[in-house]
């Protein structure tokens, strides 16, 4: 565990500290480094090597952390693939909205479409219904329709 530096005491060489607060480790072989944070080595807090390692090669699902109590490992939180899914959802709508305002434009203009415009509205009217009704509860393996070509 990290041990108080008494400051009376000269830092380890080549010895890693932390002073609660900051973020970041000092080594004691450049004391510059530290005093360029606005720290002495006579306020920080020793880390045995073993330690040391630990934080700066994280186990896999870990990462570090500073706060006030200095560094310490967290778990990385899973993602929230519900969340995710909604996101991509309201993007592709989005996308599809877009792809459908110049027709919609000309409609609410009173203006006629063509043939081969009216087939290319509907298809993407078809795929905004079936966009809405993707189920999401099965993010992330969510089985998103094919944009209309």
């Amino acid at each position: 565990m990290s041990e108080e530096i008494n400051n009376a005491m000269e830092p380890l060489p080549d010895a890693n500290y932390y002073m609660p607060g900051k973020i970041g480790f000092f080594n004691s072989m450049y004391p510059d480094a530290a005093a360029a944070n606005g720290v002495d080595f006579d306020k920080m807090t020793r880390i045995p090597d073993e330690e040391y390692q630990s934080f700066i090669s994280p186990p896999e699902g870990k990462y570090l952390v500073f706060d006030e109590s200095g560094p310490r490992l967290e778990s990385i939180p899973e993602p929230d693939y519900l969340a995710i899914a909604e996101d991509q959802k309201d993007s592709l709508l989005s996308a599809a909205t877009t792809a459908i305002t110049v027709w919609q434009t000309k409609l609410l203009m009173g203006r006629t479409l063509t043939a081969a415009e009216m087939e290319k509205l509907n298809a993407w009217m078809d795929y905004i219904d079936v966009l809405n009704d993707t189920e999401l509860s099965d993010a992330p393996d969510v089985r998103w329709p094919t944009k209309p070509a």
